[in-house]
């Protein structure tokens, strides 16, 4: 029974793992969109300058493709703003989901002790420290692994 819990602790650790990969492509994904959006405009606004401030390109330049050009940069902005509106929903849902909430927050003047260690707890058999390193995760993970049946 104690190796199915462990087994489905991994799991779970693993689907998190996924889950923040997943929300860091997004977000990175999202970043792209909104860079890549904001060179396209600053591209055709340079286009519409350029034009504008030379009289025989202003003369020799169709005023539909002028207009064209415009409506392109209302679009990107469109795109644009669309795109930062979903980076900022996404913040604002990772900071409500990581903010800790009033009700769960329990304020007493008593001294606290330190519990019992359950001796059966896997957890407890593992030589946790209170400098947690780099080596000694990886030990405890390989460990879990090893338990789970995962490697040999």
């Amino acid at each position: 029974m104690k190796l199915e819990n462990l087994r489905s602790l991994i799991r779970e650790s693993i689907k998190d793992y996924i889950s923040e990969i997943d929300e860091a492509a997004e977000i990175a994904a999202n970043e792209a969109r909104i860079n890549k959006t904001l060179e396209a405009i600053e591209a055709r606004k340079a286009k519409l300058t350029r034009v504008e401030e030379n009289e025989e390109l202003k003369e020799m330049v169709d005023g539909a493709k002028i207009k064209e050009i415009q409506n392109e940069i209302k679009e990107l902005e469109k795109a644009e703003k669309k795109f930062r509106t979903l980076a900022e929903k996404r913040a604002a849902k990772k900071a409500k989901k990581s903010a800790p909430k009033e009700e769960d927050e329990v304020v007493t003047d008593a001294v606290t002790e330190e519990a019992p260690i359950d001796e059966t707890d896997i957890m407890a058999e593992m030589d946790l420290t209170d400098e947690p390193t780099e080596e000694a995760i990886n030990e405890s993970f390989l460990k879990m692994q090893k338990l789970a049946g995962l490697i040999k």
